[in-house]
């Protein structure tokens, strides 16, 4: 998981995000996966982009959910960036 504050839970009490409950079900279904939250409060897609493959080397994931762009847009940040920096973050993952 590469996010912002929805993704690190926020103002929540430790496991019991999306990101917990998504790593419960899987769990539930017996689906081998782990999940990995790497999110940070506040993180942008030019943010998410610049740890990416430090993120992608440590965890060597088979799978990467992206949930950015939201303080991209509370802070102006033009559409244009934020689809090149969500279409990097795709293309390296």
């Amino acid at each position: 998981m590469l996010g912002d504050s929805l993704s690190a839970e926020y103002g929540l009490p430790r496991d019991i995000g999306w990101v917990n409950l998504l790593r419960d079900r899987l769990a539930k279904e017996h689906l081998d996966y782990s999940v990995a939250n790497s999110s940070i409060s506040g993180d942008t897609t030019s943010g998410g982009r610049a740890r990416l493959t430090a993120v992608l080397a440590r965890l060597k994931p088979a799978v990467v959910v992206v949930e950015l762009g939201a303080n991209d847009a509370l802070r102006g940040v033009p559409l244009t960036t934020t689809e090149t920096n969500l279409r990097a973050i795709v293309d390296a993952s």
